[in-house]
């Protein structure tokens, strides 16, 4: 009798704990597919013309306007990532891809520069309440599952999803972009937002555990992140290496569709482009993690994995011929983008649990103070000499790539 109770007993155990392994698998695979809606950017083809044509808009001003963007997410990012550590995860999630959708809708309601502040605001507001919720999210996740070191892999396939989304909804946003009109396109975003907003309704909060073992001021939560940077000097290096580079190479995905239009390449291939961009992203977001564990000179393989694209830069400044320029775009933002992956690892170990949101919110809140800085210079360089932009960028990526203080261990 004794031992009948005691295998109940038992049994019951495991099938607790395996019905709590099923429901925390189940965030990861509900999050490739919330990626994969977050992602389906329409606009994505046709952003230039979207600001140029339809809003009126110089490509300096574009510029200043994404500066402006990029100030409200430096504003916003420590605050909201202390609202998924303080609060909860979940909420972060669904309030950031519910908002995003109002922007969309704010965004295409008329062509005025102040009602693209007011939806680069609340945008801005979205995005800063999903950046660093997004992984710290998915890390808790797997640390729940016993699975942290997984965190690479899952955040690449991740990001696939959503390049996913990017590439499929591309060339449809340009097809309806021309049939019917540019605002349109924006405006439907909307539903891919609202659909993310009901799967995260779904997910299941992964750190619940710690808010009532830790229960810290919102101030504190806040101070605490850039403490920790600041005190953390491998992290402090993770995070420069990650932002300087990815920055630099970040502004091709503005600037490549003023490089086509001088090559005369005809506007209405532009959202094939912009797919075949998030395919050649796809591609090495799953194989630089794969590359990453066959190779123990890891600084070898980051500085060769982030001069290639430097040079690349710097060889479009002279390539007029279509189809090598198109071969350089993708070279460059397939690779370039790609190395956010293989430094997820690194900065997740050095990260306390509780803080983890908070810390990558700092961090990208610091990349975020960078974007704001050069948007204006790019701008004011691109309409000048395209040519002169694509060297300066590329000299900075190999110098910043030389001068490189990370090491084997560090990754």
């Amino acid at each position: 009798m004794v031992n009948d109770m005691l295998k109940l007993k038992q049994n019951k155990e495991k099938l607790i704990k395996e019905d709590k392994e099923i429901n925390w698998k189940s965030n990861i695979w509900k999050s490739y597919i919330a990626q994969f809606f977050m992602g389906f950017h329409l606009i994505s083809g046709i952003l230039i013309p979207f600001f140029t044509e339809w809003g009126g808009l110089t490509f300096v001003e574009v510029m200043m306007l994404q500066s402006y963007f990029t100030v409200m997410i430096l504003v916003f990012e420590i605050p909201c990532g202390a609202i998924a550590d303080y609060v909860s995860r979940k909420l972060a999630l669904i309030l950031g891809t519910g908002i995003t959708a109002l922007a969309a809708l704010v965004y295409s309601s008329y062509p005025h520069i102040l009602i693209f502040v007011i939806g680069e605001t609340l945008w801005a507001i979205g995005s800063s309440l999903i950046s660093g919720t997004y992984q710290a999210f998915i890390y808790d996740t797997l640390r729940k599952l016993g699975r942290e070191d997984e965190i690479s892999k899952v955040m690449a396939r991740n990001r696939s999803m959503s390049l996913i989304g990017i590439g499929l909804s591309a060339p449809i946003g340009s097809i309806i972009g021309a049939t019917f009109s540019l605002p349109l396109v924006m405006r439907l975003i909307f539903v891919p937002m609202m659909i993310t907003v009901v799967i995260s309704l779904t997910f299941r909060e992964p750190n619940n555990d710690l808010k009532k073992t830790h229960k810290k001021k919102y101030i504190e939560v806040v101070k605490s992140g850039i403490k920790e940077i600041s005190g953390n000097k491998v992290l402090r290096i993770l995070a420069f290496e990650l932002v300087i580079i990815e920055t630099f190479i970040f502004f091709l995905i503005w600037t490549y569709q003023v490089y086509l239009e001088k090559l005369d390449f005809p506007i209405g291939l532009f959202g094939f482009v912009s797919t075949s961009i998030t395919i050649i992203q796809i591609i090495f977001n799953n194989l630089a993690p794969k590359l990453e564990n066959k190779i123990t000179r890891k600084k070898l393989f980051m500085q060769i994995y982030s001069i290639i694209p430097g040079i690349g830069f710097i060889i479009m400044a002279w390539i007029t011929f279509v189809p090598i320029s198109i071969l350089l775009i993708l070279l460059v933002l397939g690779m370039g983008f790609s190395r956010s992956i293989l430094f997820t690892k690194g900065i997740n170990k050095r990260i306390e649990t509780e803080n983890r949101a908070t810390v990558i919110s700092t961090i990208n809140m610091f990349a975020c103070l960078l974007h704001s800085i050069l948007y204006p210079v790019i701008g004011y360089l691109t309409m000048n000499s395209l040519s002169i932009t694509f060297v300066f960028l590329g000299s900075l990526i190999v110098i910043f790539t030389l001068i490189s203080k990370l090491k084997n261990e560090y990754i």
